[in-house]
């Protein structure tokens, strides 16, 4: 008799992901690739527990960290509902012990953020595919029980025990499994199969399922009669007769031993290097795409320096393996002593190479500052079991983005930069190449001339207005710092600003800028000018300085400025440091009465879920979807989205970078009342400014010229 299996349901799939925008990207990729599948989603671990108690999904797929209840323990708290469930994993944690916490607890599988789609769509496949056999073995074991001639023919392994769990029957593919034969199993107990490995309470679980009259599924790792081990996917349900009482046990097994290999060789990878404790290649490799994609997203640098041992097949050669394995053990604790932060990786390469990946770094002396440390630490005696030995190495750095932007480039690279070093000689560094020493030395150079520049006040203020469109009138107008610098004139903010970041002179800078810009406003309003707000930018690093506040709050008071004329304009960014300090920093600053906006809002850290939460009062549009929005329907689509979005959070909305009537016509037409950019006016100097103070009739804002054609 043909044995056919019914039509399988939909398949469906649980997705738990806190944030909004990757919750709604990666529905919209498993919609499109796995076309027909049911989907649920939800916010958090809680809310994906109870679609799960209600749902029973095929897959759950989700985030490892999120608020009220986070991935790892709502994948325990399933396992605990069903064991066999299909569970993957989303990490953007460079801390592998999560990863291997969720791999312990029995996940399926794991996928770094940023996510790889097509890898994605591989694993979920594979879980498919999982319980498409799953539901075979379950027809298969229905089908049985009504027709005994298939059981003879299955090719999944089939024991029937009594209520004592005594065998009474095998068939053919259970020898094939074991090696027992019918009459060697038949009167024994399934235990002849134990390999050891199992916990009793396992065993004892499974018994007080099947004796209540469930069904048990779940993986053996038995013992073959040859005493060999295998892994078998097992479900044993009880059978009845027609008063519902248990006569028999049916046990059917899947013989899984080589996907289990598989899913060693997936924590092998994940793991240590076994001789040093140090990371492997593949899990280097992973950790490094990750934090290029991060380093690509925020515009940070990335170091990686790449070492190895002189001499070292010399040692090896004329004192033995067990000498060189020692030493290697020993300089893999040197250097993860010489590379203390977290988010740091030491790993080894293979043979006496090590790599070391040191991501979000300000500058390039901070690693330059990691290779000096350890060539000192290599300067010290290695004390070995029975040898002491001084072993000195050689460093090549490469940056990213300025010497590579890929992970193959980077390596090779600083590669050719470590054997650069060897040419020089023993014990040194070598960065990639000689033009990095020489914009090292000019980086140095300007490092002194700026900080000159504050003492010798070379900063002054330029000011560019903010225009109520409607009124004509100024509403605020911005403090720009700019830097004349003796020998080479008028430097540009973007080469200073990220430099005064780097050397920690933002801080003194910010709060000179602050003072000179209050003290102007206050000047411009004892002249009798019609009152505004000027605006002073903040970075994120000065956003975290603990006493912010209350700087704020003394710079107003000396310079006897209203708060209210004070506006502070901040980046999205800054909802990537410490959030609820954040939060805490501008309810104090909203307190005062300071107007906080987000400047070049849409590029950054475009949350809905955080901003909502900011006491702010203002977005900006940033220039970058203003130059275009006349010829670009994509940024025409985030302008009017970002305009929608702080109508209905009843915050004022102003768009930069204004160059072109066509820009105002259509930023005018979107409801967009205020407005900055050249075709108002470029930044000038105070003096400058008196005359657009006067101004309430700008060019092109006639009432007529705003009218769509």
């Amino acid at each position: 008799m043909e044995f056919t299996t019914a039509k399988a349901p939909a398949p469906t799939l649980l997705f738990v992901e806190d944030d909004g925008a990757t919750r709604e990207l990666i529905s919209l990729v498993i919609a499109r690739r796995f076309p027909g599948m049911n989907l649920f989603t939800a916010v958090n671990g809680a809310k994906g527990l109870e679609l799960y108690r209600t749902h029973r999904p095929d897959i759950v797929l989700t985030d490892m960290k999120m608020p009220v209840m986070d991935g790892i323990t709502m994948a325990k708290e399933i396992k605990q509902l069903s064991e066999g469930a299909k569970i993957i994993i989303l990490s953007a944690q460079s801390d592998t012990r999560l990863l291997l916490e969720a791999i312990d607890i029995g996940i399926s599988h794991y996928v770094l953020k940023p996510i790889d789609h097509g890898k994605l769509q591989s694993v979920i496949e594979e879980c498919l595919e999982s319980c498409r056999q799953e539901q075979r073995l379950r027809e298969q074991e229905d089908f049985i029980r009504s027709l005994s001639r298939a059981v003879e023919q299955s090719p999944v392994s089939i024991m029937i025990t009594d209520t004592g769990g005594r065998i009474q029957y095998v068939n053919p593919t259970f020898t094939k499994l074991t090696g027992y034969n019918p009459a060697e199993a038949v009167g024994n107990k399934p235990n002849m199969l134990k390999s050891g490995q199992i916990a009793p309470e396992e065993y004892r679980k499974l018994w007080e399922i099947i004796s209540g009259g469930g069904e048990w599924w779940g993986e053996f790792h038995n013992r073959k009669k040859d005493g060999t081990f295998y892994w078998a996917l097992t479900s044993i349900s009880p059978i009845t007769d027609g008063e519902n009482s248990i006569t028999h046990y049916i046990a059917f097994q899947e013989d899984i031993t080589e996907r289990k290999a598989a899913e060693e060789t997936i924590r092998q990878m994940a793991y240590y290097d076994t001789l040093t404790g140090l990371p492997n290649r593949q899990l280097f490799n992973e950790l490094m795409h990750l934090a290029l994609a991060q380093a690509q997203r925020h515009g940070r640098l990335l170091a990686i320096l790449f070492l190895d041992l002189d001499r070292f097949k010399v040692i090896n050669d004329t004192l033995g393996h067990g000498v060189g394995d020692e030493l290697l053990k020993a300089a893999a604790l040197r250097l993860r002593e010489c590379c203390r932060r977290d988010i740091d990786t030491v790993a080894r390469r293979g043979g006496d190479e090590f790599i070391i990946l040191l991501p979000d770094l300000d500058s390039i002396q901070e690693a330059v500052r990691v290779a000096q440390k350890i060539i000192e630490a290599f300067n010290r005696l290695f004390v070995l079991p029975d040898i002491e030995l001084f072993v000195s190495t050689c460093i090549g750095i490469s940056i990213y983005p300025d010497d590579g932007k890929d992970t193959e480039t980077l390596i090779k690279n600083a590669d050719m930069a470590m054997y650069r070093a060897k040419e020089q000689g023993r014990n040194r560094y070598h960065l990639y190449t000689s033009s990095m020493d020489e914009q090292a030395m000019r980086r140095l150079i300007m490092e002194n001339d700026l900080r000159r520049a504050l003492q010798n006040g070379e900063f002054l203020l330029y000011y560019q207005p903010k225009i109520n469109i409607n009124s004509g009138r100024i509403v605020c107008i911005e403090a720009l710092v700019r830097w004349q610098h003796p020998e080479i004139g008028l430097v540009p903010p973007k080469q200073f600003i990220p430099l005064a970041e780097d050397i920690g002179l933002i801080v003194p800078l910010g709060q000179w800028v602050l003072r000179a810009a209050c003290r102007q406003n206050k000047s411009w309003q004892e002249m009798n000018y019609p009152p505004m707000r000027v605006a002073v930018n903040f970075s994120p690093r000065q956003f975290q300085q603990p006493m912010l506040v209350n700087m704020v709050e003394q710079v107003l008071i000396e310079e006897d400025m209203d708060p209210r004329w004070l506006e502070m304009e901040v980046t999205e960014n800054i909802m990537l440091q410490n959030f609820d300090k954040t939060i805490e920093t501008l309810n104090r600053l909203n307190s005062l009465g300071i107007h906080i906006s987000i400047d070049d809002f849409g590029t950054g850290y475009s949350s809905l879920s955080y901003i909502k939460k900011l006491p702010i009062q203002t977005l900006k549009i940033d220039q970058s979807f203003v130059s275009d929005i006349d010829t670009n329907k994509d940024d025409a689509a985030i302008a009017t989205a970002v305009i929608n979005m702080a109508r209905s959070l009843r915050l004022n909305v102003i768009a930069e970078g204004v160059e072109t009537v066509e820009q105002l016509k259509m930023l005018s037409n979107l409801d967009c009342q205020e407005m900055q950019g050249y075709l108002f006016s470029r930044p000038v100097p105070a003096e400058e400014v008196t005359s657009l103070l006067h101004s309430t009739e700008w060019p092109y804002l006639a009432m007529d010229s705003l009218i769509s054609p």
